[in-house]
């Protein structure tokens, strides 16, 4: 115990640090020069709004006690998700028409907004709810597959649009796996807030997960990898908890109770919040697996950005892995106010903006932007003077404002 105090420490540390401070991004660039940008294009790729868990989160074995109910089926955004979800599109509107790109009352020109969202339930209702928020009343047209049908762009190994050599990727994602093999140590305390939380006895082998080994292995079938050890048992239970904080339950229902009220309950859900976050290192954002996950999505970002004849605003509504591939094509962080490191909030997501100077110079600016735990379990209205936490994210080698190939680059995928 001697030998483990200082990562005790220091995981705390990390868990409880406020994110890194970083340029508001509801505020507009400027030029090097101090003069004002024009606002061109937006493309935003977010994340679906809370949902009820999904079959598969629950740690089988763990949770002591009856999970609690939800008011619509798993996987399916709730009524609470939509109505979130509606307020942070509400606010989009709001910044769009501060910066010129969409009118501040009535509805978008045609052609002016383009959405399309995966075809799962949870996907297509956040993006008919933003819809709404967007433009109230305008009956915004919402695009997506027949409910039910592979989408390349969002779930491309499903759909067959992608494929992974699982022994290769295990190789080559080797170098960037130490956080998740380092887990067992420097996040003991939320490895051990989330056993408590599922009121596991941590005297038991099963419950003891910071000694179990972590193991990244080509699965079964030789499509996929497989991920084993304590981020693989708890990712799945810290982001039901988080979840049913989201929807605003009673404290005594989120984990049980066990992470008490108040201040303390939302500091716990942001200390295992990297938990959940960081199970996308294996499955998404390195450098083996992103292309391959971002193959169709990337350029359709690209192309929105770029294209000639794309509307201003694009709006995709995915889910965390579709935002954790694109982060890491372009190789940023980001730690939204409640959570932990690159762990996508539901509601929230990556926003690429397109500007141009004076001279005619495109550049680009990446933003997060997300509602704080508070604000979705609240429903608290959005404007410009109250807005949802958001940053700049500065891409390496370029910086806060970066020219569209550079941007595109990065985006390029040749897995």
């Amino acid at each position: 115990m001697t030998r483990l105090l200082p990562f005790l420490l220091a995981g705390l540390m990390l868990a409880t640090a406020p994110a890194q401070a970083a340029p508001d991004a509801t505020v507009a660039p400027r030029a090097a020069n101090g003069q004002p940008l024009t606002l061109e294009r937006v493309v935003m790729l977010v994340r679906h709004g809370v949902r009820a868990p999904l079959d598969t989160e629950a740690a089988p074995g763990l949770a002591q006690g009856p999970w609690p109910s939800w008011p619509v089926a798993p996987s399916h955004l709730t009524p609470h998700g939509a109505a979130a979800a509606s307020l942070m599109g509400a606010f989009q509107r709001q910044w769009l028409a501060a910066n010129g790109l969409l009118p501040a009352q009535g509805c978008p020109a045609a052609n002016q907004v383009a959405i399309w969202t995966n075809s799962a339930e949870r996907t297509i209702r956040t993006g008919e709810a933003m819809a709404q928020g967007l433009a109230p009343d305008c009956s915004l047209p919402v695009g997506h597959k027949p409910p039910g049908t592979l989408d390349p762009l969002f779930d491309p190994f499903e759909a067959g649009a992608a494929t992974v050599d699982a022994a290769a990727a295990v190789k080559a994602m080797e170098p960037e796996m130490g956080d998740v093999r380092n887990a067992s140590t420097y996040l003991v305390p939320a490895i051990a807030l989330t056993i408590r939380g599922l009121g596991c006895d941590k005297t038991l082998p099963a419950c003891d997960l910071v000694q179990e080994r972590t193991v990244i292995s080509p699965s079964a079938d030789n499509r996929g990898v497989d991920l084993r050890g304590p981020v693989a048992q708890t990712a799945g239970a810290a982001q039901i908890f988080i979840l049913e904080y989201l929807e605003g339950m009673p404290p005594d229902q989120v984990a049980w109770g066990r992470f008490g009220a108040g201040q303390g309950l939302s500091d716990a859900l942001a200390q295992i919040s990297r938990l959940h976050g960081l199970q996308f290192d294996v499955f998404a954002r390195n450098a083996y697996m992103a292309p391959r996950k971002a193959v169709a999505l990337a350029p359709r970002m690209v192309e929105a950005l770029t294209g000639a004849g794309q509307p201003p605003v694009t709006l995709l509504v995915g889910h965390d892995d579709n935002i954790a591939a694109i982060a890491g094509l372009l190789d940023v962080h980001f730690q939204v106010q409640g959570y932990g490191e690159d762990d996508p909030p539901v509601g929230g997501g990556l926003r690429l903006e397109l500007w141009r100077d004076a001279t005619g110079q495109a550049l680009v600016r990446v933003a997060y932007v997300a509602q704080t735990p508070d604000q979705v379990r609240n429903l608290a209205s959005l404007s410009l003077a109250s807005p949802p936490w958001s940053a700049v994210l500065p891409l390496p080698g370029c910086g806060a404002l970066c020219p569209v190939k550079t941007v595109a680059d990065k985006l390029s995928v040749a897995p």
